[in-house]
């Protein structure tokens, strides 16, 4: 066991580095984010393509006018349905649509027998939506997003949608 003075000594030079450390930086919103497409520190843009990474829930899109790709990451709440299409939806939208759908009752309080199992389901139904926004043409997620101070190198979702381009 240590003694109290070493004790005391080991805190008395981490002190100094846990109180100078920097907190973390958000990424400053990309070039391609220019004024007329910013509104409260929140960019919207179009992605032509889309990847997905399905353990750490993020996906990349290049976006469709150009400008380096941007990973993204958000909850369900961020995921809405689709907008602008005519029947029939692309199947991928329309899956999309469906599976939103799903999860949107399911009760999470503690007295319904099957909350944890509803709450799984909430909490992963991002990762299977951003696997199906890897199927959707080009030109149809469109996506709004903000800095993250939380996740440097990754912007936080405020909305994605697929949308009729």
């Amino acid at each position: 066991m240590m003694s109290m003075r070493a004790c005391a000594a080991v805190f008395a030079f981490a002190l100094p580095a846990m109180l100078n450390a920097a907190p973390a930086q958000a990424d400053p919103l990309p070039d391609f984010c220019a004024p007329a497409t910013v509104v409260d520190n929140v960019c919207t843009v179009r992605l032509a393509s889309v990847t997905a990474d399905v353990i750490n829930g993020t996906i990349t899109g290049a976006p469709a006018g150009g400008g380096a790709a941007i990973t993204l990451a958000g909850q369900l709440d961020a995921y809405q349905k689709s907008a602008g299409f005519s029947a029939p939806l692309p199947d991928a939208v329309q899956q999309w649509d469906s599976n939103i759908d799903s999860v949107a009752g399911l009760s999470v309080d503690p007295s319904d027998p099957g909350w944890y199992g509803n709450a799984k389901s909430r909490v992963f139904m991002p990762r299977t939506l951003n696997e199906l926004a890897t199927q959707f043409p080009p030109d149809v997620l469109l996506v709004r997003f903000s800095p993250d101070d939380a996740a440097p190198g990754t912007y936080r979702l405020v909305s994605v949608q697929p949308t009729a381009p």
